[in-house]
C-alpha cells in the first residue's frame, strides 16, 4: 500500500516581524479527500497550514521554509508515495519592505518591525520557485496530484500544462467562477456536475494509487 499525503492551506509570507500576508486557504478540500478515503478505510497523513481548519488534526506548516522542510521529510520516508498538492502556495515572496517618510523612502531591514506611525508602505514582491516543480528533485518517485485554480475558459489547458510539466498523475481543474470541475490526466479531462462529485471521484482515483 502506497501512502497518501494531503496538502492544504497556504503559509504565511512574512511582511515584517510582526505581519504576515498569506492566501485565504481552509484546507478543506484536503479534509475532503481525507473523509473520502478513511471511508474506503484507507489511511492519510494530513498537511495543513497554520491558519487552516484549526480544529483539524494535523501536521503544521507555518510559512514556505516550514512547508518545504516537511514535504522533503516526508517524501525521504515515502518516496514512491502519493503527494495530493491542494494548497495555495504562495508564487510570490517579498523582496523589498519600504516605507515613505520626509527623507524620502527608507528600506526596513529583514525580520525587522514596521514602525507604528510610519507613512506610506510599499511592498515588493518578486516572483517565487514553483514548490509542486521541485517534488521530483527532493526524491518522488510515486504519483503527483496537482491543482489549477484559473479562468473557466484556461483552467483546463493551463491543467494540462502543469501535469505534463511535473509529471503528475492527474490535476484537479477549478475554475474562478466554480462552474469547471475537472480531473485532468493523460485520456484528458473528465468533467463533473459539482464539487461533491469531484471529491468523490478524486477519492476513488487516490485510493487506486495507493493499492497499485
Amino acid at each position: 500500500m502506497r501512502p497518501i499525503l494531503l496538502v492544504g492551506g497556504s503559509p504565511r509570507v512574512s511582511i515584517d516581524a510582526v505581519r504576515f500576508i498569506s492566501v485565504a486557504a481552509s484546507g478543506a478540500t484536503a479534509l475532503q479527500v481525507k473523509d473520502c478515503l478513511s471511508h474506503q478505510g484507507l489511511p492519510a497523513d494530513l498537511l495543513l497550514g497554520i491558519d487552516a481548519s484549526p480544529l483539524a488534526a494535523a501536521q503544521r506548516y507555518v510559512d514556505r521554509e516550514g512547508l518545504e522542510s516537511a514535504l522533503k521529510h516526508w517524501i525521504t520516508v515515502n518516496p514512491t508515495g502519493v503527494v495530493v498538492m491542494s494548497a495555495a502556495v504562495n508564487d510570490y515572496r517579498v523582496a523589498q519592505v519600504m516605507i515613505e517618510n520626509s527623507n524620502g523612502q527608507t528600506v526596513v531591514p529583514v525580520g525587522a518591525k514596521l514602525p507604528s506611525r510610519a507613512g506610506a508602505v510599499t511592498i515588493r514582491l518578486e516572483p517565487a520557485s514553483k514548490l509542486i516543480e521541485q517534488l521530483r528533485s527532493w526524491g518522488l518517485s510515486g504519483s503527483i496530484v496537482g491543482f489549477k485554480y484559473e479562468a473557466r475558459d484556461t483552467v483546463l489547458a493551463s491543467a494540462e500544462a502543469l501535469r505534463r510539466r511535473v509529471d503528475a498523475t492527474v490535476v484537479v481543474a477549478n475554475s474562478l467562477c466554480g462552474q469547471m470541475q475537472a480531473l485532468v490526466d493523460e485520456r484528458g479531462p473528465q468533467r463533473f456536475p459539482d464539487r461533491s462529485a469531484l471529491v468523490e471521484a478524486l477519492g476513488a482515483r487516490l485510493a487506486a494509487l495507493a493499492r497499485r
